[in-house]
């Protein structure tokens, strides 16, 4: 639209606007299919302990995260140190917070190299792309496994998956050599820290799931006993499913459809509940702690904001 071409900052507010609304919409969706107080009793009988594991498992997947990208930067011949690298990359997490899709801090990640690394910008459009595209495959690897011991799904579909895991690493071993020639040498060792990094991760939402419903007994009044119950009851036998919903999750949350990816992992879950028979409170009680764990532990990149982590170079 002409109007819109000629007024980038008007664009630039609709379509933060759209994303917001679809925030709201996916909002509203979840809670059609649930009530608050559902949540609520979710969470209030949740362990901090297990919640605070969570998020030291979450922070040691963005290490594991922030090294596989800075072997792609040197790779492209970017050679940050690894406390630079590092800091560049909580920034990135910070920006991601608010921007759509999870993918602006990229963009800011671009902009600051290229003062540093002139001519270097398409490069390192690729690097940031390919790392992408590895915690994708990461995904979809550990996805498939996973999914084998579902036993909602048919046994020929669940071997069919299975079998196309070696299928789907081998043709992105080749589509590496032949779109990314520059990084197939690295595809090895990022294959494994990305593994490294969704292993992590699936940690992290294990260990929300463990915080569900282990309040003390002794501690607790008849409500939440009674609450502690109805949860225990809905977990065992189905965290494999909760994980799975978890994987395809993170995948739906990179998509540029919200703010930081919050609404479309709700979504998500609530349907994945839906398909796998789990419990819907649950299942978006564990999205929303794992945003606001998400939340935690990238808001010290806000220092870097101001501190400047890769300024360019004298």
């Amino acid at each position: 639209m002409p109007l819109l071409s000629r007024h980038p900052k008007l664009r630039h507010t609709l379509v933060l606007g759209a994303k917001l609304l679809f925030v709201v919409g996916a909002f509203y969706f979840v809670f059609q299919h649930i009530g608050v107080r559902d949540v609520r009793r979710v969470l209030a009988a949740a362990r901090p302990g297990w919640l605070a594991l969570a998020a030291g498992l979450f922070a040691a997947s963005k290490w594991l995260s922030a090294r596989r990208l800075n072997y792609f930067f040197r790779a492209i011949g970017v050679p940050l140190s690894e406390g630079e690298n590092l800091r560049l990359y909580w920034l990135g997490m910070y920006y991601n917070l608010f921007l759509p899709g999870g993918i602006g801090g990229d963009g800011y990640k671009v902009y600051l190299l290229r003062q540093r690394f002139p001519g270097k910008t398409t490069a390192l459009v690729r690097a940031l792309l390919l790392d992408r595209v590895s915690g994708v495959l990461a995904l979809g690897v550990l996805a498939g496994v996973l999914l084998a011991f579902v036993p909602v799904v048919p046994l020929p579909w669940r071997g069919l998956v299975l079998a196309g895991v070696p299928v789907g690493v081998a043709a992105s071993y080749w589509a590496s050599g032949r779109f990314f020639p520059e990084f197939q040498p690295l595809f090895g060792r990022a294959g494994w820290l990305g593994l490294g990094v969704q292993g992590a991760q699936v940690l992290c939402a294990w260990a929300i799931l463990a915080g569900v419903g282990t309040t003390s007994h002794a501690q607790a009044s008849n409500a939440d006993v009674a609450a502690h119950t109805v949860i225990i009851t809905s977990l065992t036998g189905h965290i494999v499913e909760y994980l799975v919903v978890f994987l395809v999750s993170s995948v739906v949350a990179v998509l540029p459809l919200t703010v930081g990816g919050i609404g479309a992992r709700e979504v998500t879950f609530v349907l994945g509940a839906r398909v796998l028979h789990l419990d819907a409170a649950v299942s978006v009680t564990v999205s929303l702690t794992f945003y606001l764990i998400t939340a935690a532990v990238a808001l010290p990149g806000a220092v870097f904001s101001f501190k400047g982590p890769a300024a360019p170079a004298p």
